[in-house]
């Protein structure tokens, strides 16, 4: 069986690299959107208000999935520092493709990563498991 060339008969323009040009089409794209919204909550607040009235007093609780980064941001007390240690966690779980460049792929052949990986998983699960016991 043999691989199927997909470059013949395309030009240079149709052949550009996933990284960096659909990357940087994508998070645009995802700016927009979200500009979009910010923009539009500016600008109409009544609008989003009445949506949440009805939520104003409910309390819930996280899914558990997040109940980690919830315990995070109470160990945490200054809100501008939670949001920038999980912006650069969310930057560096991003960035582990592009920054691991050896040929192996397994990752127990990868002590650094598989370390981190490890810790990453333990770090989670305490801190998930000690804010569903509180």
């Amino acid at each position: 069986m043999t691989m199927a060339d997909y470059s013949k008969g395309r030009s240079e323009e149709e052949l550009e690299s996933f990284f960096p040009n659909e990357i940087l089409r994508h998070t645009l794209l995802v700016f927009f959107f979200i500009s979009a919204v910010m923009l539009g909550v500016l600008f109409f607040p009544e609008s989003f208000q009445k949506s949440t009235d009805e939520f104003a007093s409910f309390q819930t609780r996280p899914p558990w999935f997040l109940l980690p980064f919830f315990h995070f941001s109470a160990l945490i007390n200054n809100r501008a520092w939670h949001v920038i240690i999980l912006a650069i966690y969310a930057a560096a779980f991003i960035s582990v493709p592009f920054l691991d460049r050896s040929q192996e792929r397994g990752l127990w052949k990868k002590p650094v990563f598989f370390s981190i990986v490890i810790v990453n998983l333990l770090l989670i699960f305490t801190l998930g498991i000690i804010k569903f016991l509180q």
